[in-house]
């Protein structure tokens, strides 16, 4: 499979809690992270386009810091027993 991605990833492991425009939320996974984007695993599949807000977490000097960005998907694929979904970051 060719690679696909502009921009430089690195391995990124944090619990990311999705929340959608309608207010539902989900619990996921990262897997690498961007300043452009960030690749995740579901349980269930998103659809392309969808907005949505992203919160985790990332440890500063010396403590933990809130991280809230918005994204939309830009693919969602079947990996397995979850989905591999990419977000885009705006």
């Amino acid at each position: 499979m060719q690679e696909r991605r502009e921009y430089t990833r690195v391995k990124f492991r944090r619990e990311v809690y999705l929340t959608f425009p309608d207010g539902e939320s989900t619990h996921s996974v990262s897997e690498d992270f961007s300043m452009y984007g960030m690749g995740l695993f579901t349980e269930s599949p998103l659809d392309k386009d969808q907005t949505l807000n992203l919160d985790f977490k990332i440890l500063s000097k010396d403590d933990w810091r809130d991280i809230n960005l918005r994204g939309k998907v830009v693919y969602s694929s079947v990996e397995g027993d979850h989905y591999k979904i990419g977000i885009s970051f705006f």
